[in-house]
């Protein structure tokens, strides 16, 4: 068993047997082809995901045939998952990849709802087929995704496609950043204008930068310096697009980094020391390049930010943010209110929607011919909205179970970053829409910290690794 510097991921360098411990035989010829084939699937899906995410750049620059072909691709290319997950299962631990028991069940009763919820919106509901397509796929990629992250071999071949991608969705976005200037003048600087503009619907292509950033000490210095300042410039695009729960979601993933894991993995103060000098140098570079260009712009959106945090547009102030004053959950009270008792169960069905009660919601569905919206930006509420009870009990069971058996292995560097990754992200589905496939890169990396922490196989390497500071006994 050989380690992933970048990650510190244990990787066998041999294919499992039928069950997840590693097998002793080097791989046959054919072995690494179906390895290949299932690495090429999954970074072509990555590579047409990235392209839908950043599709209005393209088309501004190419014209409008790039924005319908990444339409296309964005859902067309969740096909490339089945041949990924089934090359990876075969390489090791089977079409499930190495999940545990309880995680396998849980696996299977999303797959299986979601093909439920997929003909109870087609067939019974008549819903056009785009958008129950448009539903299923997030929990294709979810699931997917777990299967993929439960095997190391996956976190080896993702570790520089990442990184490559991360740094492409940050010149794409930095370039589109510019516009900011033609739509805030400096009379108006506090304006929120800058929702307007490209940059403001690229920004998820640049969803891995959480994962990245809680491993970048264990990255050489100079991919560990460009990983910090993607961060800084997430944080300056969310105070120039005034955002208030991504901004905050960024400063924990800081806290997290800077004070939490250091406590956690118990390293030695020079070690410490080195992480804080990397960040602190790349958060001063950051600052040097943000004044400097437009000091007018930094200091009006901060204050239009901070305003929106005061809760001053809410009668209970900031504490009115968190009531339905708050106009995310005023959206999730109409959906609320709209439920038919028979809609407890299953929900409205994969493509399903609801028409606000309140004029100013929505917008104009074509197949519905009235004003509606099929997606809360409540993100927690989209399972039950979809599928009731059934959906979001069974998916916000294995989170939770990924959450339980992750917390068991928090002095192994990467269960810690995943584990943070997978917790704060369901925090913030409080306030934050998610599971859709705009959010697609989103969707991929919480499903791979979930396989990540649900793997067998990770229980069975991380006893061999921790025995003195866990007390575990190694594996078989």
């Amino acid at each position: 068993m050989t380690t992933l510097p970048e990650l510190g991921v244990p990787v066998r360098s041999e294919p499992a047997t039928a069950t997840w411990l590693p097998s002793l035989s080097p791989p046959r010829a054919s072995e690494q082809a179906v390895w290949a084939v299932g690495k090429f699937a999954l970074l072509a899906f990555l590579a047409a995901q990235f392209l839908s995410l950043t599709r209005l750049f393209f088309s501004e620059r190419l014209g409008g045939g790039v924005n319908a072909l990444a339409s296309v691709a964005g859902i067309a290319s969740v096909a490339l998952l089945l041949p990924a997950v089934a090359s990876y299962g075969l390489w090791g631990g089977g079409l499930l990849g190495n999940l545990a028991s309880g995680a396998r069940l849980w696996a299977v009763l999303v797959l299986g709802l979601s093909i439920v919820l997929f003909l109870y919106g087609w067939f019974v509901k008549g819903y056009p087929v785009n958008a129950v397509a448009h539903d299923l796929c997030p929990y294709l990629v979810i699931v997917a995704a777990a299967v993929l992250g439960s095997l190391s071999r996956v976190f080896a071949d993702l570790d520089r496609p990442l990184v490559a991608l991360l740094l492409a969705a940050l010149a794409i976005n930095a370039f589109g950043m510019t516009q900011m200037t033609d739509v805030v003048s400096e009379d108006y600087a506090e304006d929120r204008a800058g929702i307007s503009i490209v940059a403001y619907r690229t920004q998820g292509a640049l969803a891995f930068w959480p994962l990245l950033f809680l491993t970048a000490r264990s990255r050489s210095a100079r991919t560990a310096f460009l990983i910090h300042a993607t961060v800084f410039f997430v944080l300056a695009q969310q105070i120039l697009f005034q955002k208030r729960a991504p901004t905050l979601r960024v400063l924990l993933f800081v806290l997290v980094f800077l004070v939490v894991l250091p406590r956690l993995w118990r390293r030695a103060p020079q070690d410490g020391r080195r992480g804080w000098a990397a960040f602190a140098a790349a958060g001063a570079l950051s600052l040097v390049v943000s004044l400097g260009a437009a000091p007018w712009l930094f200091e009006g959106q901060l204050e239009g930010l901070l305003h929106r945090l005061s809760g001053q547009r809410y009668s209970g102030g900031a504490a009115g943010m968190l009531t339905w004053d708050n106009e995310r959950f005023f959206e999730a009270g109409m959906f609320l209110r709209s439920l038919e008792p028979q809609e407890l169960v299953l929900g409205r069905g994969f493509g399903g929607y609801f028409i606000p009660d309140t004029a100013g919601w929505g917008v104009v569905l074509d197949d519905v011919g009235a004003v509606a919206r099929r997606q809360l930006h409540v993100g927690a509420l989209m399972p039950f909205f979809k599928g009731g009870i059934a959906l979001a009990l069974v998916y916000y069971a294995g989170l939770a179970l990924a959450l339980v058996r992750g917390r068991r292995f928090l002095a192994e560097p990467m269960a810690a970053a995943t584990f943070f990754v997978v917790l704060l992200h369901a925090v913030f589905l409080l306030q934050e829409g998610w599971f859709i496939m705009s959010c697609s890169f989103d969707l991929v990396m919480v499903g791979l910290c979930m396989g990540y922490l649900l793997s067998c196989q990770r229980d069975w390497e991380l006893r061999q690794t921790l025995p003195r500071r866990t007390g575990l006994r190694p594996g078989p």
